[in-house]
């Protein structure tokens, strides 16, 4: 699968990361070249400057052979100008927007983009004092919605607390992209990385393994 993700931020750069690894073939669109320059260098030359409410920069990633286009900017003009240009121009199959606004959000939907996200659910530095104990948030649907985006809330009695990542049994294909403290900062992902308690673990897994993974995640002691 073919898909441009426009927007190099906190939204685009992991979810390209992880796409990349899951073997699709990924471009990433953004008006800053520093945040080109940081997806070229984790990514390899995937990325490029432009502007995607533009046509020229669109054609130039080769939106018209993209199946899915994801808008992930801050800026919700600009998520909505690039759905509707993939949508009317360049005739791509599915578009995925972020709202950063409820009113925007309807606003997308009456425009016709495929699957509106909700900028709510994605910043996670304000998740512990919103959710419940150990919620299971869906974030988003991908690759035919067989793969989904989630957070998960580790809670404070949880057998996974004080584990490594790479001593927790997870579920086949799950990855984990994100490790989320409760300050809202994002941990290291590597063979020292400790799950604490009321940590957010935001996962790449497969539809059929959601439940799964929640369990082992928020098992209580």
């Amino acid at each position: 699968m073919y898909l441009v993700i426009v927007g190099a931020g906190k939204v685009g750069i992991p979810l390209a990361s992880s796409l990349i690894n899951e073997g699709h073939e990924v471009y990433v669109i953004d008006h800053s070249e520093e945040a080109v320059n940081e997806v070229q260098r984790e990514l390899g030359m995937v990325a490029t400057v432009g502007d995607a409410t533009q046509p020229s920069a669109l054609k130039e990633a080769g939106l018209s052979r993209a199946d899915v286009l994801i808008a992930a900017t801050n800026s919700d003009e600009v998520n909505l100008a690039t759905c509707q240009l993939a949508k009317l121009q360049f005739k791509v199959p599915r578009t995925i927007a972020v709202a950063h606004t409820p009113e925007n959000a309807a606003l997308f939907d009456l425009a016709g983009i495929d699957l509106v996200v909700s900028a709510t659910d994605l910043v996670l530095a304000n998740l512990t004092t919103a959710l419940p104990t150990h919620p299971l948030i869906r974030l988003m649907p991908l690759a035919d919605r067989s793969v989904e985006l989630i957070a998960i809330k580790i809670p404070a009695s949880g057998t996974v607390v004080g584990n490594k990542l790479t001593d927790t049994r997870l579920p086949y294909g799950t990855k984990i992209i994100l490790l989320i403290n409760t300050d809202g900062h994002t941990k290291s992902l590597d063979n020292d990385s400790v799950i604490e308690a009321e940590d957010e673990i935001i996962a790449l897994s497969s539809t059929n393994s959601t439940a799964e993974l929640w369990e082992i995640l928020t098992e209580l002691r």
